[in-house]
């Protein structure tokens, strides 16, 4: 009998996790060769000071003001989105995904991850209207509501902005 229950439970354990496995979205390094464009507010008030090594720690919540104090307000964009997935490769150097548990961690220490939004074009806006607000977009969405403080190339940050190739795909 108890042979029976124990075959009987790992068939539907197998089961469960095959289930699991079909429905899980694979989070797939995907060839992006967009330039991200770091922002922040185009006032000169609202935008924080900001060096390119301090990145990663404004993203992960280890830096919370700017030098001269202000209050620093870093957003992502929403944890599906392929900008996302390329920022935090490149900057924080994991996944959304993985992720997770670094956050939850934090949440009984009074730490908050960034603030999410679900589009460049709220992220544009967001970052526009918050004093110390810093996100990052497609470079070719860059508009003058928000300046790029970095530009994120496939294969570094820099200060310096780079050719940009948009087309009406972007």
């Amino acid at each position: 009998m108890q042979c029976s229950t124990t075959f009987t439970m790992r068939r539907w354990l197998y089961a469960a996790c095959a289930i699991g496995l079909l429905l899980a979205k694979p989070v797939v390094a995907v060839e992006d060769n967009r330039i991200i464009a770091v922002i922040v507010p185009v006032q000169a008030g609202l935008a924080p000071d900001i060096h390119a090594d301090e990145l990663g720690l404004i993203f992960w919540r280890k830096k919370l003001y700017a030098s001269h104090g202000q209050a620093l307000h870093p957003v992502n964009l929403h944890s599906e989105h392929p900008l996302r997935l390329k920022f935090s490769q490149q900057v924080l150097h994991s996944t959304p995904r993985s992720q997770v548990n670094y956050w939850n961690g934090l949440y009984f220490h009074g730490v908050q991850p960034p603030y999410t939004v679900q589009s460049e074009e709220a992220m544009i806006r967001y970052v526009a209207e918050t004093d110390g607000a810093i996100g990052y977009i497609d470079a070719c969405h860059v508009d003058e509501r928000i300046k790029p403080l970095f530009w994120l190339t496939p294969s570094k940050l820099t200060s310096e902005p780079p050719a940009l190739r948009c087309d009406s795909s972007n």
